[in-house]
């Protein structure tokens, strides 16, 4: 079955606005989620520090045998605090995402308000990258943002707004790696515990 070049734009458009809704979905859900299972955690956490008391004092004697019990209990505790620190990480992780991915469509609308032309939304190569330092980095210097000064010199620009681009990719990849191991460390903290 063909069709006409307007019914083709407007199966494009609407294919357009679902995955809009859709990434909203995803992006929304994604939040929810890191901030449930942080919350979680951190109640596990609480709830495994208040159980402390029914375990044997943590003794370290090589002649002695290992205690499975309090092994495995002090593994759901560690478990559940790494749990913790990830959805930290994913959610400071997320939030600068959205904050560079805000400051780039801002720069986009400026571009093509000033200059009547559009950036570049092609692929980014990350094979290179490291997303954790990519995340220390912009923890610990000053963010490189695009000012309407900068749309002068249409080098400068692009560099930057594709330092940018790259940054938020990161950043994002980084979000949702450390919530699929956050999800995973509860998991076996959960484990270790019913096995304690």
């Amino acid at each position: 079955m063909t069709m006409t070049d307007q019914e083709q734009k407007d199966h494009l458009k609407e294919y357009s606005e679902r995955h809009r809704f859709w990434a909203n979905q995803a992006l929304n859900q994604l939040g929810y989620s890191i901030n449930l299972f942080t919350t979680l955690g951190i109640a596990f956490l609480t709830f495994l520090i208040s159980e402390r008391t029914n375990y044997n004092k943590i003794n370290i004697d090589f002649s002695q045998n290992i205690d499975c019990s309090l092994t495995f209990f002090l593994t759901a505790l560690f478990l559940t605090g790494l749990t913790v620190f990830l959805g930290l990480l994913s959610v400071t992780a997320r939030l600068y995402d959205i904050r560079i991915t805000r400051h780039i469509i801002w720069t986009r609308k400026r571009t093509m308000k000033k200059l009547k032309t559009s950036l570049p939304d092609g692929y980014i190569d990350l094979s290179k990258s490291s997303k954790l330092g990519n995340y220390l980095r912009t923890l610990t210097k000053k963010i490189d943002w695009i000012e309407t000064k900068d749309l002068e010199d249409k080098d400068i620009l692009n560099t930057r707004f594709e330092a940018l681009r790259k940054q938020a990719k990161l950043l994002g990849e980084l979000s949702w790696r450390t919530h699929k191991l956050q999800l995973l460390t509860l998991m076996l903290a959960l484990i270790c515990y019913g096995l304690s």
